[in-house]
């Protein structure tokens, strides 16, 4: 009888749904986080395609769908907050979708999924991390930051960009890491003192855009995007000003509201980089998610191919039975090029991401109008990933 004792590193999208699904095939998994509880800082992000797919097969659709924010419209704004061209109806965009398609921010979805590991006897241990890992015969062993040892006959890197995983197997990030020129930034604040109504509000400038969106009555969630060099790695206690200091001068409320986060607050912040990785597995160790294939937010599919990956994991662990090097190959043949055509996608898009000058926000309007024109908008987001890449797979 096989040992079906594994661990999984990272307890986000990926790796909770890997937890979740490796335990309803009779798996025991062990996830691990070296956070001290589930995230609440993260961007919203549109739920749709591949991500929509798996949760379906999963049965959470019902928990996403009571997840609703008072998002009716998408604008685009000018310096006083004045549209460009008409608002967006988001019903349009969800009619696009055939209906499958949620506003959802990264901590909802890893609520959710927390919960459900935990309603399926998943075991998730925070405040934990791996300090060295040992490949034997017949399995690992594994010694985590308090000292204590376990063997397990798997592990899963699912630890997102930084990888403390992939640092310890394939070596250092900066061999796989591919900077694309911007940071992003988020959090949210109260709304009271702005008038954003029931849109998601775009307001850009050279360099530099920032989305404002409502996440009830009282507050709203802001993201803040730009244009920078790599500094590499910045201190929790730096980023905030750091970013204030990128919309120094902006318009509307984009540096308003920056100057009233208290320096305290926790805001989501990292560079926008992307992991390219000729291999994602070695012996009994794979990887997947962000931190073998990480796509960035403009891939907007992130979430999608973190649980896509699960969930090919899992199948292919059933088909052969167990023997991880096959399943493990055929995992990579079949989800691999499906990430790296999308990670090209990406890097196509971050460059009309964030507009470089004023004459170039002047032409993209009509584009942008004509993209979300009722005729052109499923060919559109049929480029952007409408339909699951898990259609075909068997």
């Amino acid at each position: 009888m096989i040992d079906k004792k594994v661990l999984i590193s990272g307890g986000g999208i990926a790796g909770l749904t890997l937890g979740i699904l490796l335990k309803e095939k009779g798996w025991e998994p062990l996830v691990i986080e070296r956070d001290t509880a589930v995230r609440t800082e993260g961007y919203m992000m549109g739920f749709f395609g591949t991500g929509w797919d798996v949760a379906d097969r999963m049965g959470l659709l019902s928990d996403i769908k009571k997840v609703h924010y008072p998002i009716d419209y998408l604008e685009y704004v000018d310096w006083n907050g004045d549209p460009h061209f008409p608002a967006v109806p988001i019903e349009r965009v969800r009619k696009a979708f055939r209906g499958k398609f949620a506003f959802l921010r990264r901590p909802d979805l890893e609520f959710i999924l927390f919960n459900r590991a935990l309603a399926s006897g998943v075991r998730i241990r925070f405040g934990t991390t791996i300090q060295s890992i040992k490949e034997e015969e017949n399995g690992l062993q594994v010694v985590f930051n308090d000292g204590t040892m376990s063997a397990f006959q798997l592990l899963f890197g699912a630890d997102g960009v930084h990888s403390n995983v992939r640092e310890l197997i394939f070596g250092p990030e900066s061999q796989f890491a591919r900077y694309l020129g911007y940071y992003v930034a988020a959090f949210h604040t109260p709304n009271h003192d702005y008038c954003i109504g029931r849109s998601l509000e775009i307001y850009e400038e050279p360099g530099r855009i920032a989305w404002f969106y409502p996440l009830d009555a009282n507050c709203m969630d802001a993201v803040y995007i730009f244009r920078h060099d790599n500094v590499g790695y910045l201190p929790h206690e730096k980023r905030l000003a750091f970013v204030q200091e990128q919309f120094d001068g902006a318009d509307w409320i984009a540096e308003d509201t920056l100057k009233k986060v208290s320096s305290s607050k926790p805001i989501y912040f990292d560079a926008m980089e992307q992991i390219v990785m000729p291999d994602w597995y070695k012996g009994r160790i794979a990887l997947l998610g962000d931190a073998c294939g990480c796509l960035t937010l403009t891939a907007v599919q992130g979430s999608h191919m973190a649980m896509a990956g699960a969930y090919v994991i899992t199948q292919e662990l059933e088909r052969y039975s167990g023997d991880y090097q096959s399943a493990f190959t055929t995992y990579q043949q079949f989800l691999k090029p499906f990430v790296d055509r999308k990670q090209n996608d990406a890097i196509r898009f971050a460059g009309q991401l964030v507009p470089s000058s004023r004459t170039k926000m002047v032409f993209r309007y009509p584009l942008i109008r004509l993209i979300f024109n009722k005729f052109f908008l499923s060919h559109f987001l049929n480029l952007l990933g409408a339909k699951s890449i898990l259609v075909n797979y068997s």
